[in-house]
């Protein structure tokens, strides 16, 4: 998201192509996504004594990565802009292609993660 973010900024003519190479991207892989979005919460839960801390440890969480992604971000716009428009252009392409299967790329690391059963 901050690739896509810095990208749209930096080149707004091109963020429709990017919105697009991502939402394709997303629908690829809708399901390894909710899986992961499942473990996040089951995971701030089981860290959380009640309802009231697991809403305030959401929020840390979600608010964490969000500063994240916006340095990330700003990182990136912070580099010359030499390049980027190509870089950007990959991006999209990476999205789309065969390179961003995450079940293959990462597969190591969610065969560790999936030792963790899921509840039915």
């Amino acid at each position: 998201l901050a690739v896509r973010d810095a990208c749209d900024q930096a080149f707004p003519a091109q963020a429709k192509a990017g919105a697009k190479a991502y939402a394709a991207w997303q629908a690829r892989h809708k399901a390894l996504l909710a899986e992961l979005d499942t473990r996040v919460t089951l995971m701030i839960r089981g860290a959380s004594k009640d309802e009231k801390e697991y809403m305030r440890n959401v929020g840390k969480y979600e608010g964490s990565i969000l500063d994240y992604r916006n340095s990330e971000r700003d990182e990136l716009l912070a580099q010359p802009r030499d390049g980027m428009e190509q870089g950007c252009t990959d991006f999209r392409n990476y999205l789309t292609g065969s390179g961003s299967d995450f079940q293959k790329e990462y597969a190591e690391e969610l065969r560790v993660l999936r030792r963790r059963k899921l509840p039915k």
